[in-house]
């Protein structure tokens, strides 16, 4: 039972993924990740973790929907830290024609061999499927670099808009 609700629940973030898509408009992802550290600050702050951020771009997104994508890669990097406190580090950088954004952790890591799976919505992590959704319908794409026991770190990227690549 508790396996057909995760399903479930999987299937129900995608379904608002992929038909919840507001107009774009100029977003200031720094101020996206300031809520999203206001709002799990006590988390933070519990599991005796960090959270630091290099400076964000403006990009053209549905804010809600990115603030979504920032809030479920920290919220699962402070559920899947190990022993030691969570230090988690949020950036982004331009690449070509395109901004790369990295959220990185000193978690548990992801096994080599579940990299594709936890973005899968029949096998996947909680929320990253539909995640995965949200940044391929804004131009972009996402994927994770980690190793078990190593931490992790989930990219995804957003294109470069002539109108903000220079704000």
């Amino acid at each position: 039972m508790a396996e057909l609700r995760r399903l479930l629940l999987a299937f129900a973030a995608l379904a608002r993924a992929s038909f919840a898509l507001r107009l774009p408009r100029r977003t200031d992802c720094d101020a996206l990740f300031a809520r999203v550290l206001a709002g799990l600050r006590p988390a933070i702050a519990a599991a005796g973790g960090e959270l630091h951020g290099g400076s964000l771009p403006v990009v053209r997104a549905d804010p809600r929907q990115l603030e979504h994508v920032l809030r479920v890669l920290v919220g699962n990097a402070l559920r899947h830290r190990g022993n030691e406190p969570p230090h988690l580090h949020v950036s982004a950088r331009p690449a070509g024609r395109e901004w790369l954004f990295a959220v990185r952790d000193n978690g548990v890591g992801v096994d080599p061999r579940r990299h594709h799976a936890i973005f899968s919505a029949f096998s996947g992590a909680g929320e990253l499927p539909g995640c995965r959704r949200i940044v391929e319908r804004h131009g972009g794409r996402m994927w994770v670099e980690s190793a078990r026991g190593h931490g992790a770190t989930f990219y995804f990227s957003l294109p470069a808009t002539r109108e903000v690549a220079h704000e």
